[in-house]
């Protein structure tokens, strides 16, 4: 005998459709809440891991020691923190290159490490910041001095 869809089958699938998803959607939501409240949490990188003294033609060297971010003339507090795409230091007064050196305070107080997620400290050390120009935006891309520039 075949089976014949009449108006009150179409409502009880749709009917029987819209109960499981009031009970799925929930559940799924509760699941993934979970997950997310047990999985384990990675402790903050330390604020020596970027230490050095990072370098680009534009301006005078950058220091970052423990904490503090210096370009010779001032200096302003960080803290390293983990983003969507890699490790960045957070400046407290924001950084910025204008025309031709560092400057602190503005707009842009999150600095990049490396090619973004490739700033992991497991995987190895900071080699690079990511500043941006105050009046042209663009990237200046400062380098680390290596331990064999530091000992000639």
């Amino acid at each position: 005998m075949a089976w014949k869809n009449t108006a009150e089958d179409e409502a009880t699938y749709f009917a029987l459709g819209r109960a499981i998803a009031l009970v799925v959607v929930p559940g799924m939501i509760l699941v993934f809440g979970l997950i997310y409240l047990v999985s384990p949490r990675r402790p903050p990188p330390s604020l020596s891991w970027p230490n050095g003294t990072y370098l680009n033609p534009c301006c005078a060297p950058l220091t970052l020691k423990d904490g503090t971010i210096s370009t010779g003339l001032d200096t302003a507090r960080y803290t390293v923190a983990e983003g969507k795409s890699g490790y960045y230091i957070d400046i407290d007064r924001g950084i910025g290159v204008n025309q031709g050196a560092v400057t602190f305070g503005g707009a842009f107080e999150n600095v990049f490490f490396n090619r973004d997620s490739e700033a992991v400290p497991a995987l190895g050390e900071a080699y690079a910041l990511h500043l941006n120009g105050v009046n042209d935006s663009k990237g200046y891309i400062f380098t680390r001095r290596t331990a064999a520039a530091r000992h000639p």
